[in-house]
Parts: structure tokens; sequence; C-alpha cells
């Protein structure tokens, strides 16, 4: 339980859908000598993943341009994007949010940060700079940036505490921090089984890195007080009335790149992930397939 329950007091009963009980996700344990930080995304960093991280976007991306109107920054900003995956989200913030601007953004996968110089290429954006490294060897200029980043990427690190830290340092002075993660849910409303194996696989894996699946929740707001953030802002939304993009992106991350890892792990047998897939693939648009929560916490820097 976290030390600032307060915090979290309607965080996770929003959107539709609340008249069911949540509880945070019960997550299996990850053997000892699976445990620690990967060299390579579990969840997919190649080429062939361009599909799901594009649905993936468009299913989270309309909850960030939300948060980011309630935020009064400039447009000639400088921007620092963690974990940029295929650049989706830094080519909009060069384009809208800070035209004026500049956009730095970096991925560890090489795949993903050339598909990011490719798509900022296509769309003629010429304020924005990519890098291929890590968020542990990546160099925080202090104080740099107006506005810095994050979207589901701080539950997959072992040292998450350290790199708000050094997101804090490279903040100018009332600089603000936006970091987005999911919240993994426990819906006690009579779920199927395969269902509830699909989201403890999911979990397994961010914990076989290093990481904590419910990170938004169980650590990140007292990680971020503990960085010398003020003025935290918590909230939660719900991203998934499009089922059928959450069914889609769900049933490729299972029939590609992330059965290779369950089964790796020994989270599951092929069979397993198999029949999870049929499942999904016979999915109705109007089955409430997430249970899931998007969490937002933005900070500042003091003055």
């Amino acid at each position: 339980m976290s030390e600032y329950p307060d915090l979290y007091s309607c965080t996770v009963l929003v959107g539709k859908n609340t008249d069911k009980t949540f509880e945070t996700q019960p997550v299996g344990d990850v053997p000892m000598s699976q445990k620690g930080e990967q060299d390579t995304y579990l969840l997919g960093s190649e080429k062939s993943a361009l599909q799901r991280y594009r649905l993936f976007n468009e299913i989270y991306m309309p909850g960030t341009t939300q948060r980011l109107a309630n935020l009064s920054l400039a447009p000639d900003s400088e921007v620092l994007e963690i974990g940029c995956g295929i650049g989706e989200t830094a080519c909009y913030f060069a384009q809208h949010l800070v035209p004026d601007g500049h956009v730095t953004a970096f991925d560890k996968a090489p795949d993903l940060v050339e598909l990011a110089r490719q798509r900022s290429a296509e769309l003629g954006i010429e304020n924005i700079s990519f890098f291929c490294e890590s968020a542990q060897d990546f160099s925080f200029e202090a104080g740099r940036f107006g506005f810095a980043h994050t979207r589901y990427v701080l539950s997959y690190l072992s040292d998450a505490a350290a790199i708000l830290q050094k997101i804090h340092k490279s903040l100018a002075p009332s600089g603000i921090f936006l970091g987005e993660e999911i919240a993994q849910l426990y819906v006690k409303d009579g779920r199927a089984a395969w269902y509830e194996n699909m989201t403890g696989w999911f979990a397994g894996l961010i914990k076989a890195g290093g990481g904590n699946p419910n990170y938004g929740l169980d650590a990140m707001p007292a990680d971020m007080i503990a960085a010398g953030f003020t003025g935290l802002d918590v909230s939660a939304y719900w991203p998934f009335e499009d089922q059928q993009k959450v069914v889609d992106t769900l049933r490729i991350a299972l029939t590609r790149e992330m059965k290779q890892a369950i089964v790796g792990l020994n989270l599951a047998s092929g069979e397993d992930v198999d029949d999870v897939a049929s499942n999904l693939a016979m999915t109705k648009r109007d089955y409430r397939i997430s249970a899931s929560a998007a969490i937002q916490i933005t900070g500042k820097k003091a003055l």
C-alpha cells in the first residue's frame, strides 16, 4: 500500500463501467534466475512490431493530448521524450506542442529509432532529433528542457527512481514532467480465465525485466516527490473506447513477438498462448476487453 493513499482516492474508478469492483492485478512471481534488466524489449522492438505500436499510439494519444491541453507550455520550449518508440508522440510534440522549439527523443531499440527518423522525414519535421540510447546511458543535460514526457516506460525499468532523478535534473526551473503508466486491474465480474491469464503474462514479462507492472500506482508518486518534483497532479482515464483496436493490438502481440518471450520465460506454453489468441480473434467488439487504466502524473521543478 502506498504511503500516499490520498493521491489514489479516485484514480482507478474513472471512465465507463465504474459500477464494477477493481483491485490491482495480482501477478505471479518470476524465477530470480530470469529477472534483471533486458538488453532488448521483451514486448518487441523489431520493425515487425510497427503495426502494434501504431495501434497502441492511436489508443493512448488522445488521452495524452487532452492532458497537454491543461499545461501551459511556450511554443518555443525544449522538449525531452524518454522512450520514444516509433516516434509518433515525439513528432506530435514537434508539430503541435512546440512548433517554434525543439524535441529531443531517444529509445534504446535501433529499429524503432530508425522508424522514428523515417516518420519525421515523411512529415517534413525539422525541429526534432532522435538518438539510440537507453535511459541509463542518455546524457540528461541539466536545466535544459521545459517539458519531459514518458509513456509506459518507467514501469519496465528496475531503476525508475534514478531515471526520475535524472529527468528532474534535466528540467529548467518551472519545467513540467508528464509520466504515463498503465495500472493493471483485476475485474471482479466473472471474466473468462483466458483473459486473466493474458493480463498475468503481460505483467510477468514486465517483472522479468526487473520492472513493476503497477509502478504508476505503487511507487511513482513517491519516487517523483523524492526526486524533487512539486505540485503533483495524479489522474486516470479509460482509453479503450475503440475496443477493436485493443483486441487487434493484443492479438498481434500474442501471435508475434510476445509469444516467444512468454514461452521462453515459462509463463505459459505455446499452446496456451495460441488458445488465448484464438479467444481474442472471436471476441466481440462490444466486449470490455481491457482491465487496465491509464495513469497520468504531472510534476514541476521548483524555481
